[in-house]
């Protein structure tokens, strides 16, 4: 489990009777302490497992049982943006098994970020984006209302947004086959 707990600190009030010992180094707790959801620490004990810098006044995570900065954290366990190869803070855009940051994963032929619920058309080596995936010649793909677009093979509505783009058409994944032999034929083997 990972979180990003509050640390408190301030003067120990507890009860003279009960010893309320240090997490890291099993010692009484005596004046300014640290508490950390149900632990407690001396200032000076809670650090990074990491790189040993100081926690208390700082942020941090939690993997495991143990206190890591942010630093450390982001560079053992944090997600790096495919485009830009920075640390992933915040929003994702995940696609094709790839992360980005939702400014980076943009269209490959005209570089702009994807507008949020546009369609994203692959064509067996990038993305691109609504505007860029219109076929070239007008009059191989017909063009339905409200961006919608019909099958080269079936001729029926692309609804779910997923097509293949070849030969200046939209295709259904299923809908494009070898035109001799009628085999299902995909990106890896397109040729023309």
């Amino acid at each position: 489990m990972v979180s990003e707990p509050q640390a408190t600190h301030g003067p120990l009030e507890k009860p003279p009777s009960t010893a309320i010992l240090c997490n890291t180094c099993g010692n009484v707790c005596k004046g300014e302490v640290l508490r950390v959801q149900n632990k407690y620490f001396h200032l000076q004990c809670f650090v990074c497992k990491a790189c040993g810098c100081d926690l208390a006044e700082g942020g941090f995570f939690v993997r495991q049982g143990e206190y890591i900065c942010t630093r450390d954290y982001q560079t053992l366990y944090g997600t790096r943006c495919f485009s830009c190869d920075q640390f992933i803070e915040g929003e994702v855009v995940s696609a094709l098994g790839r992360t980005y940051h939702p400014d980076c994963f943009v269209c490959a032929t005209c570089r702009l970020p994807f507008p949020p619920g546009d369609r994203v058309t692959f064509n067996g080596k990038e993305c691109v984006c609504q505007k860029c995936s219109l076929p070239k010649s007008a009059g191989t793909s017909v063009h339905l209302s409200q961006g919608l677009w019909s099958c080269g093979g079936c001729g029926a509505e692309i609804k779910n947004g997923q097509s293949l783009v070849a030969l200046d058409k939209h295709w259904h994944l299923g809908c494009f086959k070898c035109k001799t032999c009628g085999k299902q034929l995909n990106a890896e083997y397109i040729s023309k």
